[in-house]
């Protein structure tokens, strides 16, 4: 820059030199001349510089505008394809296209080994951060140096409660837990004209996970009205996040229903948040529930177990986590970080799962098959290519087990005597 610098003082005091002799004078009519000297003059100083850059003296504009190194750090591993629900490659692959330079690494799902990759990525200098986490304790240390250096974080697939998240890019849980508040206030008539005085009761299993608080918060963001109004009332008391999350699914519903319902009180509503919570909620509500009136089970994020219960009947509902497109979601998030534009999470909403469309979302699409004998299974059945080939009249659709709950439990109790 210096020898830039040196050039521009040389040619001001050759010029000034030369208006001297030819007896230039501010004010005087100079402009054919004038414009001849300004025209070489310009030439001259367009070559001097591109002299000056071609020897490396000084960079050009716009140089480094599409060198910036992006870090993927990743929960999987490469060859299962398993993270970002597969589209981590098509993520690099777009990142590059559009000019960006990428540094992707594999925690082949340990914490310790995400960390020192995020260290090692904050230690290269990468301007953005694109981390979906194996173990948010566990790059705590990481992602606050990430922070610490002003290096932006985006959080994809596995939400991140940390101050050095720039945004998240993933599923919508708090429109979970809304659809679950509007599902209940549906099936029981809660906004109805008609709805009249009855009191509904309603307990919550949550997990303790963020995502299942997500979920919690907004569902109890609809049900507060329900609750305020009087259409529903907990007879534990238990509404507070503090007060119903718990790592012990069946144990907290056990407690429940020993303490509150032993005398066959009935429980109209149960909701839970997760796959996991939703599983052990039931099998424990069917081995111990004493009321005449089955209730209403809500979960969410459905898997294996869950669906399961919602095909034999007894969840009313669950939600369906949504295919994220995350090379699309993040490139766009990372060209507004770039540009200065204020960023916030890109999220997606997931979908209702009940007995009148499980067969459509779940069946159909192959993410569930269905045995004649009900046991669900993942991924699509084997016959599933053959039935493809035959006339849609001649197959035999399996249908949903309808459950009566007060025949089951008058069943179950006979039973016991």
């Amino acid at each position: 820059m210096k020898h830039v610098k040196r050039f521009f003082t040389a040619f001001l005091t050759l010029s000034l030199g030369l208006m001297a002799l030819t007896g230039c004078t501010v004010g005087e009519d100079t402009s054919s001349g004038s414009s001849a000297a300004s025209e070489s003059a310009s030439a001259s100083v367009s070559a001097s510089v591109s002299d000056a850059q071609s020897e490396g003296l000084t960079p050009e504009a716009d140089a480094t505008a599409n060198m910036t190194l992006i870090g993927i750090a990743l929960a999987g591993t490469a060859e299962a394809g398993d993270s970002l629900n597969g589209q981590a490659e098509e993520l690099q692959s777009l990142l590059q296209e559009a000019g960006f330079s990428v540094e992707m690494a594999y925690a082949e799902g340990d914490g310790s080994t995400q960390s020192l990759q995020l260290n090692a990525m904050i230690e290269d200098e990468c301007a953005i951060l694109i981390v979906e986490a194996v173990d948010a304790d566990a790059i705590d240390s990481a992602l606050t140096s990430a922070g610490e250096a002003g290096i932006s974080v985006l959080a994809c697939g596995t939400l991140l409660e940390h101050s050095a998240v720039t945004c998240y890019v993933g599923t919508d849980y708090a429109a979970m837990g809304a659809a679950q508040a509007a599902y209940i206030a549906e099936a029981l008539g809660l906004d109805a004209e008609d709805a009249g005085d009855e009191t509904y009761t309603l307990e919550l299993v949550v997990g303790d996970t963020d995502v299942d608080r997500l979920i919690y918060e907004g569902a109890m963001e609809v049900l507060e009205t329900y609750l305020t109004a009087g259409q529903l009332t907990i007879p534990s008391g238990q509404q507070d996040y503090g007060d119903v999350a718990t790592a012990d699914a069946a144990g907290r519903t056990e407690t429940l229903l020993t303490t509150y319902y032993s005398g066959g009180e009935n429980l109209d509503v149960l909701l839970t948040t997760s796959n996991e919570t939703c599983a052990a909620a039931l099998t424990t509500l069917h081995a111990s529930y004493a009321g005449s009136v089955y209730p209403i089970v809500v979960g969410a994020q459905c898997g294996l177990e869950s669906v399961q219960w919602l095909s034999d009947g007894f969840l009313a509902m669950t939600t369906l986590s949504p295919e994220v497109t995350y090379p699309e979601q993040v490139l766009t998030l990372i060209q507004q970080i770039r540009s200065g534009e204020a960023v916030e999470d890109c999220l997606t909403a997931g979908e209702t799962v009940t007995g009148d469309n499980f067969l459509e979302l779940l069946v159909d699409t192959g993410l569930y098959s269905v045995s004649i004998s009900g046991e669900v299974t993942e991924g699509a059945s084997q016959g599933a290519e053959e039935e493809d080939d035959t006339d849609p009249g001649d197959t035999e659709e399996v249908p949903m087990v309808e459950y009566e709950a007060e025949d089951d439990l008058d069943d179950a109790g006979s039973e016991g005597e």
